[in-house]
C-alpha cells in the first residue's frame, strides 16, 4: 500500500492531485468527488485570509483544500493529512520526525474522541463503510481491556487440584474411621478449565487476527500504535457460512450474562454479516477529524489548568468583597451577561438571562517575584506570519473579545490586586521552544487601560508537541515553561 503524506490546508486542483496520486486525471476527479463527500477535501470559492495556507502565496479560489488532519485509505492508498503547523515536506517520503508528529497527533485524538473506534464513527457521522473500520478498531480496543472471549468449563475430576466437592465426595467415596472421625482417601474436585472447543471463542480469535492483519498491511498498526495480534492460523471462512455463524452467535447470546461478552457477540455478528458489503474499494475509510481546532483548544485548557469552571472558594486565595460572598460561583459566573429588555407602554420589562462571554482559558498564577498574574488566554489553531503581510492571524472580532475579556475580569482583578494582566493568543509551532511571536493593539477603539490591566494582546506560538504531552499525560506545563507565557 503506498502511503501520501499532505498537508493541511494544502490546495489543489484535479490535474495537480492527479500528477501527486500517479493517476489519471479522471481517477483523480473521482477521487477528489469522493473526498468531497466525506469531508476531507472542499472547494475553495473565495480567498478568505483563514482559508489560505501561510506558506504559499497561490489563491485558493477555485481549488480544493485538505480541511481535515487524519489518514484516508482508499484503492490501496494511504493518504495522511498532517497538521498545518508542522512545516512542508516530500509526499512519498516525509521524514522520521513528521511520521513521529503523526503518531503523536493520532493519540492526543484516540485520548480527544474517547476511542479510535468513535472517531471513526464521527468522521463519516455512520456511513458503512467507517463503520467497518470503527467495528475492527473496536473489536481491538476491546480485545486490548478484556481479551478473547472465552467460556469456562466445570468438571468434577478425581484428586485434583480444584476445590474439594465434599457433597459428591462423600456419596462417591467409603471413609476409613481414624480416631473416631472419617478420613476420605479419595475425594471429587471441581476442575474449572477453558472450553478449547467454544465456537465463538475460535471465532473472536480469527477475526481478531484479520483485524490486526488489515491494520498492518494499511499501515495503521505503526501510525496508531496498535500491537500485532496473530492469535490463530484459522481464517473466518473455514467457520461457515454467514446464515450458519450468525446462528451460533445468536445462539450463544442468549445464554451470555456478562455484559462486554454480549457486547463482543454483538460486534462479531456484525462483522461478519457486513463483512461482504461494506469493504468496498471505492469507498474511503477515514479516521481523523476536520476540527482540528478543538482538539488544540482542549489540549491547551489541560496543560494551562483552565480555571474557568473552578468555585471561587476554589482557586486558593482568600477572596475580596464583594467576592467573598460568592465562593460557590464559578469564574465563568462573575462575568456580566448582555441585559434585554421588552418595550412596554408603562416602560420597560427585564428579559431572562441570555449568554455571555466566553473565554477559552482563564487562570491565577504567581510570576518570578511572587506577585498574582490573572491570563486570559485564547487557544487559536493558526499559522500566523508577521511582517509586510499579516496573514493566519486571529481576525478583528477575536482581537476585540481579548480586551471585552479584560474588562469582564476588571472588578475581579483590582479586588485581589493582581499586578499584571496577561492578554494573549495561543498558536501551535513545530518549534521547540515558546516563542512570542508578536502582539496586537487596537488604538481609537480599545480604550488606554491603567495598570495592571494591558494594552496589548501578546500572541505566542507553543510547541504543539509540548502541549500534547501535557495533554496526553493530563498535567499542566512545567512551571518554568508558564513563566514564558504568563509570569
Amino acid at each position: 500500500m503506498r502511503t501520501l503524506y499532505i498537508r493541511e490546508l494544502s490546495s489543489h486542483t484535479p490535474s495537480s492531485f492527479a500528477r501527486m496520486l500517479r493517476v489519471s486525471v479522471d481517477e483523480a476527479v473521482r477521487y477528489v468527488r469522493l473526498l468531497c463527500a466525506h469531508g476531507v477535501l472542499k472547494l475553495r470559492t473565495n480567498d478568505d485570509g483563514k482559508e489560505r495556507d501561510a506558506s504559499h502565496d497561490a489563491s485558493v479560489r477555485g481549488s480544493y483544500q485538505f480541511v481535515y488532519v487524519g489518514l484516508v485509505l482508499m484503492d490501496g492508498l494511504c493518504i495522511i493529512v498532517y497538521p498545518k503547523y508542522l512545516p512542508e515536506v516530500d509526499a512519498d517520503d516525509p521524514g522520521d520526525t513528521t511520521r513521529r508528529a503523526m503518531q503523536r497527533v493520532f493519540q492526543v485524538l484516540r485520548k480527544h474522541g474517547g476511542s479510535f473506534s468513535d472517531i471513526a464513527v464521527m468522521t463519516e457521522e455512520g456511513m458503512r463503510a467507517n463503520d467497518r473500520l470503527a467495528l475492527m478498531l473496536m473489536l481491538l480496543e476491546m480485545y486490548e481491556e478484556h481479551g478473547t472471549y472465552e467460556n469456562h468449563v466445570r468438571t468434577l475430576a478425581d484428586n485434583g487440584s480444584g476445590d474439594i466437592n465434599w457433597e459428591r465426595t462423600i456419596v462417591a467415596n467409603l471413609p476409613f474411621m481414624s480416631n473416631g472421625g472419617p478420613v476420605y482417601p479419595d475425594f471429587k474436585t471441581v476442575e474449572c478449565g477453558q472450553d478449547a472447543a467454544d465456537f465463538v471463542m475460535r471465532l473472536h480469535r480469527a477475526v481478531l487476527t484479520e483485524c490486526s492483519k488489515f491494520m498492518q498491511d494499511s499501515g495503521l498498526a505503526s501510525l496508531l500504535a496498535l500491537d500485532e495480534v496473530w492469535l490463530t492460523d484459522a481464517v473466518v471462512e473455514d467457520f461457515g457460512d454467514v446464515d450458519f455463524v450468525a446462528y451460533r452467535l445468536e445462539r450463544e447470546r442468549t445464554v451470555q450474562f456478562v455484559t462486554w461478552k454480549q457486547d463482543v457477540i454483538d460486534l462479531l455478528l456484525r462483522y461478519v454479516i457486513e463483512a461482504d458489503s461494506t469493504m468496498r474499494q471505492e469507498i474511503p475509510l477515514c479516521l481523523g477529524t476536520s476540527s482540528f481546532y478543538q482538539v488544540w483548544e482542549d489540549a491547551c485548557k489541560v496543560a494551562f489548568d483552565d480555571a474557568l469552571g473552578k468555585r471561587l472558594s476554589e482557586l486558593g486565595f482568600g477572596l475580596a468583597e464583594p467576592f467573598d460572598m460568592m465562593g460557590a460561583a464559578r469564574l465563568i459566573d462573575i462575568i456580566p451577561r448582555p441585559q434585554w429588555t421588552v418595550l412596554a407602554e408603562d416602560g420597560e420589562g427585564e428579559c431572562g438571562d441570555v449568554a455571555t462571554l466566553m473565554p477559552d482559558i482563564v487562570l491565577m498564577h504567581h510570576d518570578q517575584t511572587g506577585n498574582n498574574v490573572f491570563a486570559i488566554l485564547d487557544a487559536k489553531y493558526y499559522t500566523p506570519e508577521l511582517g509586510e503581510r499579516v496573514i493566519g492571524v486571529p481576525g478583528v472580532e477575536s482581537v476585540t473579545k481579548q480586551f471585552l475579556y479584560q474588562a469582564a475580569y476588571r472588578d475581579f482583578v483590582l479586588a485581589h490586586g493582581c499586578k499584571r494582566v496577561v492578554n494573549a493568543f495561543l498558536a501551535p509551532s513545530a518549534g521547540k521552544t515558546i516563542e512570542h511571536a508578536g502582539r496586537v493593539r487596537f488604538p481609537g477603539v480599545i480604550p488606554v487601560q491603567e495598570e495592571p490591566l494591558s494594552n496589548v494582546v501578546e500572541l505566542y506560538a507553543l510547541p504543539a508537541e509540548m502541549v500534547f504531552d501535557a495533554y496526553l499525560a493530563g498535567t499542566t506545563l512545567d512551571n518554568a515553561e508558564l513563566l514564558v507565557v504568563v509570569g
